[in-house]
């Protein structure tokens, strides 16, 4: 085996016409690089460079062997920057899994400087419900799941620093689009539609625990349709109700719905196991603690205790 660093020798000599400037390059003796190289000259059996008093120049036979070895040092050189940007999280793979919508909103503007800041990470989506999401992120299929509501932390870690407002389609000319601020109680008497796919269940107990009082019970109306299908559903006695970013529906109006403590929200909450080594990981983590830091502490929940990261 040839080592690489008589490679740069000879390739350095080659470059300078010199034994002695190619030397001062890796900053070693004229004598000793020389010696190095001759070794090289009888390991392979050619004459590498013809010498005189003006300087080396390559031999017929050198130019086709530095040729050759300058594809290998360039490739080995290429494996080590490739090698250190994987180890640093600048080059890979990051696998997340959500179910919320990437029309708008935080996860949509957060994956996004994500890309910008690391475009040469491939990321790998998948849209799924809860259930499916955390298992998907046990059995090691996922490096992050984002899903609604609370986290479920066990031996995972859990983050929650943004929410998404719960967003009620309107038909247009229905009677309440033209109200300036719309709460729960303007909804008495109708039925809200929500979809079966996560976060449906979470959304219909939000409605129930609003709309459910003494003698009432909120008429909920679970939907097997897509987010983008369930606001065409709705009329003048049913209204659809989603999280997020509301999608593009002709003839629908989108607005939030608000009760005694302002706009009505849904957390999402981020889950990943703590032991996961990928470096891609932990540069989205720390795109999260950079983005949400200057607006409240970053708490990260491991099931046992919580840990602040970034300070109060």
């Amino acid at each position: 085996m040839i080592e690489v660093h008589l490679l740069r020798y000879a390739l350095a000599a080659a470059e300078t016409g010199s034994f002695s400037q190619a030397a001062e390059r890796f900053c070693v003796k004229q004598s000793t690089l020389s010696k190095r190289i001759a070794y090289l000259e009888q390991r392979i059996g050619i004459a590498l460079f013809s010498r005189s008093t003006q300087g080396v120049a390559p031999t017929a036979g050198g130019l086709h062997f530095l040729q050759k070895a300058r594809g290998i040092v360039d490739d080995l050189e290429r494996l080590a920057r490739e090698s250190q940007a994987l180890a640093c999280g600048r080059r890979g793979t990051l696998r997340i899994g959500f179910h919320a919508s990437l029309a708008g909103g935080d996860l949509r503007a957060i994956l996004d400087a994500y890309r910008e800041a690391f475009p040469q990470v491939a990321l790998e989506a998948i849209e799924d419900g809860r259930a499916q999401l955390l298992d998907a992120l046990d059995r090691d299929r996922l490096d992050l799941a984002i899903i609604a509501g609370e986290g479920d932390p066990g031996a995972r870690c859990a983050l929650t620093v943004w929410s998404e407002p719960l967003m009620i389609a309107l038909p247009v000319g229905h009677r309440l689009a033209s109200s300036e601020r719309l709460y729960w109680t303007d909804f008495r008497g109708m039925s809200f539609l929500v979809t079966r796919a996560d976060p449906g269940s979470l959304i219909a107990a939000m409605i129930a625990a609003r709309m459910t009082g003494p003698g009432t019970i909120a008429k909920i109306a679970i939907q097997a349709v897509s987010r983008d299908n369930l606001p065409i559903l709705a009329g003048e006695t049913r209204v659809a109700v989603l999280a997020g970013a509301a999608p593009a529906t002709p003839k629908i109006l989108w607005r939030e719905v608000h009760d005694a403590f302002g706009a009505t929200r849904l957390d999402q909450c981020m889950q990943w196991h703590s032991a996961n080594p990928n470096p891609a990981l932990a540069q989205f983590l720390a795109l999260i603690e950079q983005r949400y830091r200057p607006n409240r502490p970053v708490i990260v929940t491991t099931g046992r205790k919580a840990a602040t990261r970034g300070g109060a």
